[in-house]
């Protein structure tokens, strides 16, 4: 593996530390700036594209939560030409406006370029393994 190459899989690992503190902070701007120009984000619930959309559907999010913890844990990550890709799995930790908490986990399947100086995502696609929610959750 190249000097270059594993740099670049630190700040790819980096780029997950600055998604989820981004998140864990409420800050938009810095959420935001993770994503390329042209990104998609999609669920299970929706599928965006562009950082206009992104942005629409930042502020959306926070319509339900209170606050959003998330924990990453990163596959290998793989190469080709100019961008990259890997597959993580996400726990996340969810405080609802209306009361009680939500638990998720699920994978994401990213993919990245290097665009403005630093690696962003380019593709993040979310599938739901489990979902837990508590009791006063559940009666909101």
């Amino acid at each position: 593996m190249s000097g270059q190459r594993f740099e670049d899989r630190l700040l790819i690992r980096e780029l997950y530390g600055r998604f989820a503190t981004a998140v864990a902070r409420r800050d938009g701007t810095e959420w935001l700036e993770c994503w390329a120009t042209d990104a998609m984000w999609k669920t299970p619930h929706f599928e965006v594209t562009g950082r206009s959309a992104l942005e629409q559907m930042w502020g959306a999010t926070w319509n339900d939560f209170e606050s959003v913890t998330v924990f990453n844990e990163v596959g290998a990550i793989a190469f080709s030409g100019e961008g990259a890709s890997t597959l993580s799995n996400v726990f996340e930790v969810i405080a609802l406006k209306a009361g009680g908490t939500a638990k998720m986990t699920g994978l994401y399947t990213d993919t990245f370029v290097h665009e403005r100086g630093a690696w962003r995502f380019s593709y993040r696609g979310y599938e739901s393994i489990a979902r837990e929610a508590s009791p006063s959750a559940q009666a909101s």
